[in-house]
């Protein structure tokens, strides 16, 4: 496998029980590659997976590394991969560009269709001392290569189908909204968010639609390449905060709170969700921008609606609504190009429809 000897193959203790790494194994085998399992990537991998991942990487002499699961696996493993000669301490890579050496040479196969982590070179990673999600951005950490298989989505369940696609349709409108937007984001943007309102319910509705699946996989993908560089928003910065303090699965945080931020964006965005509401065919030929910028939201809260996705969250008091508000606040304000900057008012409506009564 290009000349590679002996990869560690990262993933969770779900898929290397599952049966689904046996055929990629047995690819492996046959080409004469050894690998070595590391399956401690949990849901919001944390600092001491990725130093027990390239602790198992150093000491059994591995020249590569293969991920294969979802964001949380692929995350973990690009840290693995950036921190085996880059010696820091993990907190210390947070922001952007920290690192002075390679990455070792890494292979990503996403398991799930949203995330994009398999093209951005992003990580968040949780400290598990402070519980804070940390933020690493480096172009040294993109994998080198990377394979889109649908067959291996083939068994996703639906809910995890929906906060995938959701988590994709939330990168691909945030980076199309993003005031760091480019000609080729706003392509890859587009292409994103027509597939996903094409494909998604029917990935959803079912599993073993490999044409909807191939869809999402692409969609994913493209999506990714274009929030990598024209960046997130208010989504993320609240969602972010949603997993610190409760461990909600990111794709689930977004979709609890995207219709939400969309709207309180207001007009700024009204011109740019219209053109994304014609690429969809939501609403009528004579629509103003402003009726087809709601229509368009509206369509996203029907989507969430028809999924069934969870829209609260239990024991949400008011200590962690502030924080949430605070923290989310500062996250965007230090680091996403947003349309517009949301007051303490804006975000505090927004999280108190999350609070379950």
């Amino acid at each position: 496998m290009l000349g590679f000897r002996k990869v560690l193959l990262v993933t969770d203790n779900f898929l290397a029980e599952s049966g689904l790494l046996n055929e990629m194994q047995a690819s492996l085998r046959a080409a004469g590659v050894e690998y070595i399992v590391y399956d401690g990537v949990l849901p919001n991998p944390d600092f001491d997976a990725v130093i027990e991942g390239d602790k198992a990487y150093g000491d059994n002499g591995c020249d590569a590394i293969v991920s294969v699961g979802g964001g949380s696996v692929l995350d973990a493993a690009k840290m693995m991969a950036l921190l085996h000669y880059n010696r820091l301490s993990l907190d210390k890579f947070e922001g952007v560009s920290k690192s002075n050496k390679p990455a070792v040479p890494h292979f990503a196969v996403p398991t799930t269709a949203g995330t994009g982590a398999e093209i951005t070179p992003v990580a968040v990673i949780s400290d598990p001392a402070t519980h804070r999600k940390v933020l690493i951005t480096d172009g040294k950490m993109l994998p080198d290569y990377i394979a889109l298989d649908p067959v291996i989505m083939q068994g996703l369940p639906p809910s995890i189908t929906a906060a995938t696609g959701i988590d994709a349709l939330t990168h691909a409108v945030e980076a199309y909204l993003s005031r760091g937007a480019t000609e080729k984001t706003d392509r890859e943007a587009r292409l994103a968010v027509n597939l996903i309102f094409r494909y998604l319910l029917r990935a959803y509705r079912n599993g073993d639609d490999m044409e909807a699946r191939d869809a999402m996989a692409t969609a994913s993908f493209y999506a990714g390449t274009s929030f990598g560089v024209a960046g997130v928003g208010y989504v993320h910065a609240i969602a972010h905060q949603l997993g610190r303090l409760f461990g909600t699965p990111h794709g689930n945080a977004n979709a609890m709170v995207f219709p939400e931020v969309l709207a309180a964006y207001g007009d700024c965005v009204f011109s740019r969700l219209a053109e994304l509401a014609r690429l969809v065919g939501v609403g009528a030929a004579d629509d103003n921008d402003k009726i087809l910028a709601n229509k368009f939201v509206a369509a996203i809260v029907e989507m969430r609606s028809t999924m069934d996705m969870p829209l609260q969250i239990e024991n949400f008091t008011p200590q962690k609504q502030d924080d949430v508000v605070r923290s989310a606040g500062a996250e965007a304000g230090n680091m996403y190009p947003v349309p517009r900057y949301l007051d303490e008012s804006d975000l505090q409506s927004i999280v108190n429809g999350l609070v379950a009564v």
